[in-house]
């Protein structure tokens, strides 16, 4: 991260990378949040300790909701309540992304596959479902993409996208998800070895996802076709959504099956056969 903003022959990213490789040697054990992780230190660091991924697990936060409090939620929330009826009647779909507005996710991405997505609604799909995209969270970039927007708007190329932005509280954000229909991730990884926390709350939400998935530790998260599915590009994001939104398509639903049996895993399920036993707090 820090070569990402002063480069990688900057004195102090060189001194940050020195110091880390020499202090790591004398742990006697490392987590890692990933395989891949594991693979760069073991391979980079020349680490001969134990090195255990531990892979992140959604907080308890993010749980499904049932159908009577999904539809109060979007009933009361002031970014879905115009389209909560739509939604629950199917005839609008929810996709919600978080981001903190920052150069390694390429919102205009999203922007251009929405746009691709209301163009085929309204000349060759007419089957398929308006979309509320709901983006949250705050950052630097933010201003730069809600101009986007509204020139997409102005030029009629989001007819049949609303797409709103929101700051919400942890129990909103966590609601949120669990009830919409579809989570986006645009995280590209800067180490290539990292996963998005926002799709395992996602998937702790029982949310299927549509992530970028050009990067080596995509598949130790997302299992293609069973809980999500991947896009390298903004063409392939679209053709994603038609696939998926259409209304005679039964994959959304197998993905949300996925979703949730995913979800299932919590934090006690991962921690306890890996740091649990080095630690010796269980068997």
């Amino acid at each position: 991260m820090l070569a990402m903003k002063l480069g990688g022959s900057h004195p102090l990213v060189l001194a940050s990378k020195w110091y880390e490789q020499r202090l790591c040697q004398s742990a006697s054990a490392h987590f890692t949040v990933t395989n891949a992780m594991r693979r760069v230190l073991v391979e980079r660091f020349a680490l001969k300790a134990n090195v255990l991924p531990l892979h992140d697990r959604p907080p308890s936060q993010f749980q499904p909701l049932d159908s009577r409090t999904r539809a109060a939620f979007l009933s009361s929330l002031d970014a879905t309540k115009a389209y909560a009826d739509s939604i629950l009647l199917g005839k609008s779909r929810l996709l919600v992304s978080s981001t903190s507005w920052t150069p390694d996710e390429d919102f205009s991405v999203l922007l251009e596959a929405l746009s691709t997505y209301s163009q085929k609604a309204i000349t060759t799909h007419a089957q398929l479902p308006e979309i509320l995209a709901i983006i949250t969270g705050k950052g630097p970039e933010k201003e730069k993409y809600i101009l986007q927007i509204e020139k997409l708007k102005s030029e009629g190329k989001l007819e049949m996208v609303t797409v709103k932005t929101a700051w919400l509280s942890l129990d909103d954000y966590a609601s949120l998800l669990g009830s919409a229909d579809l989570g986006v991730s645009l995280h590209t990884s800067s180490s290539g070895v990292d996963l998005p926390m926002k799709v395992v709350d996602m998937f702790g939400a029982g949310l299927p996802v549509l992530g970028w998935n050009n990067f080596e530790a995509w598949p130790e998260l997302v299992v293609e076709g069973q809980n999500g599915i991947g896009f390298a590009d903004a063409d392939e994001m679209a053709d994603k959504l038609l696939c998926l939104l259409s209304p005679d398509n039964t994959m959304l639903a197998r993905l949300k099956d996925g979703a949730l049996a995913e979800g299932k895993k919590r934090w006690d399920d991962e921690w306890n056969p890996i740091a649990g036993k080095l630690f010796g707090l269980v068997n």
